[in-house]
């Protein structure tokens, strides 16, 4: 075996803040709330961008996705691919000879040129006795030999054209955890009606199979003696498969579990502040295996903080988002600090769009039907419609309702984000952030600001 050590990222489908070690009292997550007890629990991570295929993308290439080019999904007749000079994990992996694995849910392409994982079991998402099985094969397969394995679970996406949650295999060694409507905690962004209710039980149950699958993948880990080199992250894609959610601007679509483990820290079982997205997840891979990764990833690796819960300079991140199915057209950047949020959304005049599953969804039938003028305690409004830019404290309104944008006090304060995100725009070659400067409609000098919305 060589000097090198592995990596374990098992990722969940659309799931959210919905575990006990995440102050959820109802939910069964035994597997997930055991981990969290050896490993570090952050609370303030956020997927880079809340759509699947493109999250997906952002952890594999270390990069947001308005530069690695997976705007959005690439299954069916989606068109949008990742570009082929990226640099990927399984690329660095492969060049050092190294051994990667990719189990369950892909969700990215062109998967021979740009994600070449030496073992390869895509598909059967929510079968979890098949993808247990898959995984003991890959740890069979590579023996001794250093690894990445990449455990993408369906859990707990919505399945078929029903759009519920329910499970039609059999599981072994799993009794699924059955829960009340009454129980249930309706997130503030979501109307507390009957129907809802009913969508969030099926909901849990799904986030609890997720759980077992969690369990299986860190038995197997344990039964091949490999636990003592081996970095293990637990993480979503985005936020729940709710409306004001996933593909959304909001906190609610961005901020997810993330929770890591390494041997060697001594914070184990604690909880982590520091801000950090997506990107960051590819550098401390490499850091932790002892890769070197591209030079000019705009992320940086978790490992030299992990012991240090409340460090300096992880107060800020940076998020981004354009697509999610080719007509959920949604482009926005982000500037996510302590207490406030700063969004530029670069097509406002559009009408925020909604995921198929999401429109199909009880939820948003429920709100569609009856006409529903507040979803929880945001107006719905709030979330059909959006203005260019908004500024938020995050701390005092964490529903994201009331834009400070353009009031006089906030003026120096949007013209210094307007600047800061200028400048990270033209450092990760943003074309989205570009089109508006060549039209006219949006002028920035990077020394002086001013704006002309259409």
């Amino acid at each position: 075996m060589s000097n090198y050590k592995n990596a374990v990222l098992i990722i969940a489908d659309d799931w959210d803040f919905i575990a006990k070690c995440y102050n959820n009292p109802v939910v069964s997550t035994p597997h997930i709330d055991k981990f969290s007890e050896r490993s570090i629990t952050f609370d303030n991570g956020f997927c880079t961008s809340p759509s699947c295929a493109a999250s997906r993308a952002c952890i594999l290439t270390g990069r947001h996705s308005h530069t690695h080019g997976q705007y959005g999904h690439c299954h069916g007749l989606e068109p949008f691919r990742t570009h082929r000079h990226m640099v990927t994990i399984p690329k660095v992996f492969e060049e050092a000879g190294l051994v990667t694995g990719v189990v369950g849910k892909s969700h990215v392409a062109p998967m021979e040129e740009v994600y070449p994982f030496t073992y390869q079991a895509i598909g059967n998402l929510y079968e979890l006795n098949y993808l247990k099985d898959r995984v003991d094969d890959f740890f069979n397969t590579c023996k001794n030999q250093n690894f990445y394995l990449h455990v993408a679970f369906g859990d707990p996406h919505r399945r078929g054209d029903n759009n519920g949650f329910k499970n039609e295999f059999e599981i072994e060694g799993f009794e699924q955890p059955h829960y009340k409507a009454s129980d249930v905690l309706v997130p503030d962004f979501l109307p507390d009606e009957p129907e809802v209710r009913d969508d969030l039980v099926e909901y849990y149950e799904a986030v609890s199979r997720f759980d077992h699958g969690v369990g299986s993948v860190l038995n197997a880990l344990k039964d091949q003696g490999r636990e003592k080199d081996t970095l293990v992250i637990v993480t979503s894609d985005h936020g729940m498969p709710f409306p004001g959610a996933k593909a959304s601007s909001f906190d609610s679509g961005h901020q997810c579990p993330f929770l890591i483990y390494t041997p060697e820290i001594e914070n184990n079982g604690g909880r982590h502040n520091a801000l950090m997205n997506w990107v960051d997840i590819a550098p401390t891979i490499y850091d932790w295996c002892g890769l070197k990764g591209p030079d000019d990833l705009p992320g940086r690796s978790l490992i030299p903080v992990l012991d240090q819960p409340d460090c300096e300079g992880w107060d800020e991140t940076i998020l981004s988002h354009t697509f999610h199915e080719s007509k959920n057209y949604n482009p926005y950047r982000i500037i996510r600090g302590r207490e406030f949020k700063f969004i530029y959304h670069c097509a406002p005049e559009l009408p925020s769009p909604l995921p198929t599953d999401l429109f199909r969804s009880p939820t948003w039938q429920c709100i569609k039907n009856k006409n529903l003028k507040m979803m929880g305690k945001r107006p719905t409004e709030t979330f059909l419609k959006r203005e260019a830019i908004q500024l938020f404290n995050i701390k005092e309104d964490p529903l994201e309702i009331n834009n400070l944008a353009n009031k006089p006090e906030y003026k120096e304060m949007v013209e210094k984000m307007m600047q800061k995100l200028f400048k990270f725009c033209l450092e990760t070659k943003d074309p989205w952030m570009e089109i508006p400067f060549q039209k006219g409609h949006l002028k920035i000098d990077p020394m002086k600001y001013s704006k002309e919305h259409p």
